[in-house]
């Protein structure tokens, strides 16, 4: 939270971007009751940028900021992201930062957990009508 508060403060007098809320946490107990489980089961401490994006100049601007904290709490701090929340950020070549990017969707689940989930998912759905958007990216090989 500390950092999040940095790059917030950072932020005051930005033509770009300006936080414009607080970061929200909550204790959470996460219960090993799923096939895809991102988190092992245990107390974790949830963590969460919030702001409005309205208030940016462009959508670059605000996305660039959200890349910055979040790059440090995964790479820093070892933490997972909120896979109901936007994560993934990752800049192109081209300069463009954008969510949910392939590269990091792939790691979230391990071979094993992917196996055995596209076979419960082969037999609920044979037919693949349920097998699009992020969710098949989750349970996608990493391209090397």
């Amino acid at each position: 939270m500390d950092y999040l508060r940095k790059v917030q403060l950072e932020s005051k007098g930005s033509k770009d971007f300006v936080w414009n809320l607080p970061g929200e946490f909550r204790f959470i107990n996460v219960q090993d009751s799923a096939v895809l489980q991102p988190i092992t089961p245990g107390l974790w401490f949830n963590a969460q940028m919030i702001s409005f994006p309205d208030l940016a100049a462009t959508h670059q601007a605000w996305k660039r900021d959200f890349k910055k904290v979040e790059d440090f709490w995964v790479k820093e701090l070892k933490a997972q992201p909120h896979m109901g929340k936007l994560f993934g950020f990752e800049t192109s070549p081209e300069g463009l930062t954008e969510p949910f990017a392939d590269s990091y969707s792939c790691t979230i689940y391990g071979d094993d957990q992917k196996a055995s989930f596209e076979a419960y998912r082969h037999q609920q759905d044979p037919e693949g009508l349920f097998a699009t958007g992020l969710g098949m990216k989750f349970l996608s090989p990493c391209a090397n």
